[in-house]
């Protein structure tokens, strides 16, 4: 893959701050139809009663050189330990809901650093916790965030969207809103990453500013939140539903590299009117093209950027159509982010929402099951063409 064009320019609609312009460089790519995705079978995982067969929010973890997926149960309020290999017990770690050690379900960000080290932030109440393997509470303190302007930030995670926090050995990254009021322009006027010393207690560095169309008089609802990858050179991601290109930054570094792929304009998406109402935004939603996650694959190098298409409002036979009956491509691009191929995923038997890769390859969960016990995911393999 050649690249065409290199372009180095002041950044002033996605600048860290508008009045402090960043240097940003475009990198112009094009694609090549080099490899593809095989589903090649079904990957069944028995669960038992207490366990759900879909996560919002999860986490990938090793433990005795086992994979388990360990996700976060709103409804009993509790983390699921689900083995991925068969014959090996699941756990369940149940949280107190009411004392000290209370856990909220509509928490937004939990992450196991050990079975003694398990740290929940509560999303905008700035409080962070952090409990055992009993799930008991071992220290519980506020934060206020604010940006190097002194302006209060309040964490968040929409984990449906991949705008999950990234825990580094010495940092946190975490995704906040930059205002309370998601509609107002000064939210889209301020970064979406707070870099966070825990020892230090205090914001080192942020970045993420929002691109231009999102500082205008269209609002996005659900599709404003950007989601971020780290990569393997030590840089971070960060992609937005509506903008087709990829911000690419790196810590204590003015520049941002933003890579522009020419054919993926058809899914830069104009949101709707501030001013419209919530069924205007739904059918905007079903109705428009928009990118959804953006995952790295470290087994086999390579990254897939989910893609939804637009499609016509209703069906012929007049029925509303849903976002997953569109048509959904899986872009295939390789380190250096050049896109090498592209899959069409039959989103009315995948989900693509509920996602991640290992070792066997990609895992895409698939909406239908034959027994209650049983989580189902589409078992995806790359290939070359």
């Amino acid at each position: 893959m050649k690249i065409l064009r290199l372009s180095i320019f002041l950044l002033a609609g996605c600048t860290q701050h508008t009045e402090n312009a960043s240097i940003q460089k475009e990198l112009t790519h094009r694609f090549e139809d080099e490899k593809t995705l095989i589903n090649s079978k079904s990957k069944v995982i028995l669960i038992d009663s207490l366990s759900l067969p879909f996560y919002d929010y999860f986490q990938l973890i090793e433990q005795n050189n086992v994979p388990y997926l360990l996700g976060f149960n709103r409804q009993s309020v509790s983390l699921d330990f689900i083995p991925l290999e068969s014959g090996y017990e699941i756990k369940h770690l149940l949280f107190a809901e009411d004392g000290p050690s209370a856990v909220d379900a509509d928490l937004d960000i939990i992450h196991l650093f050990s079975e003694d080290s398990i740290v929940t932030i509560q999303d905008r109440a700035l409080r962070f916790k952090v409990l055992n393997r009993e799930g008991k509470l071992i220290n519980s303190y506020r934060k206020t965030i604010r940006d190097s302007k002194g302006v209060e930030m309040f964490p968040v995670s929409y984990s449906y969207l991949g705008q999950w926090p990234v825990f580094l050995d010495s940092v946190w990254i975490l995704p906040v809103y930059p205002d309370l009021n998601v509609k107002k322009k000064p939210y889209y006027e301020r970064n979406k990453f707070m870099v966070y010393d825990p020892v230090k207690d205090e914001v080192v560095d942020e970045f993420g500013a929002y691109p231009q169309m999102y500082r205008e008089d269209n609002y996005f609802d659900v599709l404003r939140e950007p989601n971020l990858t780290p990569t393997p050179q030590g840089t971070f991601l960060v992609t937005f539903p509506a903008d087709p290109g990829i911000y690419e930054y790196q810590l204590g570094v003015d520049t941002v590299i933003y890579h522009h792929y020419p054919e993926w304009e058809r899914f830069t998406n104009e949101g709707i009117d501030r001013k419209d109402d919530m069924q205007q935004f739904v059918n905007h939603y079903i109705s428009s093209a928009w990118f959804q996650q953006l995952t790295y694959d470290p087994f086999r190098k390579v990254y897939y950027r989910f893609g939804k298409e637009s499609q016509e409002l209703r069906r012929s036979d007049g029925e509303k159509n849903t976002a997953f009956d569109a048509d959904w491509k899986i872009f295939i691009l390789d380190e250096e982010l050049d896109p090498k191929g592209t899959y069409t995923l039959d989103a009315n038997r995948f989900n693509p929402l509920f996602s991640f890769v290992s070792e066997e390859g990609l895992f895409i969960y698939q909406n239908s099951r034959e027994n209650d016990d049983q989580m189902v995911f589409g078992l995806f393999v790359l290939e070359d063409k």
